[in-house]
């Protein structure tokens, strides 16, 4: 064999194995704007579980504790969830949650002609010869999915336990956008300071010790301000506005 060819032949082995060695998950992992943020232990027994619907399971890990260190999204050949688990244990993640769905699905009768197909082609068979075929033949070679994974991190004990965003509504006949007012809490942490007084999903935080909340990120601030201290929290919900008081845990 010439020496040209062998050295391309190696050339294409080493590609593919590098191409084999590629972690699709690691490779288009995206960090929240928190990007230290990791596990407390220092070797996590890494978790990994099947997603079932994004929007309840995040809710679900914010009022366990967790909190999201990034996210990892791509479309493909299928890959195995075990690529997920190592890069999550790569980054300190206490847990990983893996979707995944199959996004274009070949009916059996359309394998089945491309099967005919590929053998006419291959002359493998006369016309309108029979064709025995496998549960294997049936699979589909060029399936792809789609994937998503999220990684996340136990935080530390909370000093109130409240997950709030901003809401900005739309006026759908000026098309001007204006700020609601107060925090919308969109999870609360179990057993946290926020928890034991009755603070709910859904209530909206008007003021924290009678200042005026209006962007999350100062309400962090004054929050973490006040850790070890009494504090009175007022909030609306269905329109009623309530008032309770509670004392912060000290971080």
């Amino acid at each position: 064999m010439p020496f040209k060819l062998i050295f391309i032949m190696l050339n294409l082995f080493s590609m593919l194995s590098i191409a084999e060695e590629t972690n699709l998950f690691q490779a288009n992992y995206q960090t929240q704007s928190n990007s230290s943020l990791h596990s407390l232990q220092k070797k996590p027994d890494t978790k990994i579980y099947a997603g079932m619907n994004k929007e309840k399971d995040n809710i679900r890990m914010l009022e366990d504790g967790y909190d999201l260190m990034g996210t990892s999204s791509f479309q493909g050949p299928f890959v195995e969830p075990n690529q997920a688990l190592k890069h999550a244990q790569s980054i300190d993640a206490d847990v990983v949650l893996v979707y995944d769905r199959k996004i274009n699905e070949m009916t059996r009768s359309a394998r089945l002609r491309q099967i005919h197909d590929e053998m006419k082609k291959e002359q493998k068979s006369e016309k309108n010869a029979v064709i025995e075929v496998s549960e294997a033949d049936l699979k589909d070679k060029n399936s792809k999915f789609e994937f998503y994974a999220t990684y996340w991190a136990k935080l530390p004990q909370p000093i109130l336990g409240l997950h709030v965003i901003k809401l900005i509504t739309k006026n759908s006949d000026t098309k001007e956008t204006q700020q609601e007012k107060g925090l919308k809490v969109v999870a609360v942490i179990k057993d946290s300071p926020a928890f034991k007084v009755g603070i709910q999903k859904g209530d909206v935080i008007i003021a924290l010790n009678d200042v005026n909340t209006e962007s999350p990120e100062e309400f962090s601030k004054s929050v973490f301000k006040q850790q070890g201290n009494k504090v009175k929290i007022k909030y609306a919900r269905d329109d009623e506005e309530k008032e309770v008081s509670t004392e912060l845990n000290r971080r």
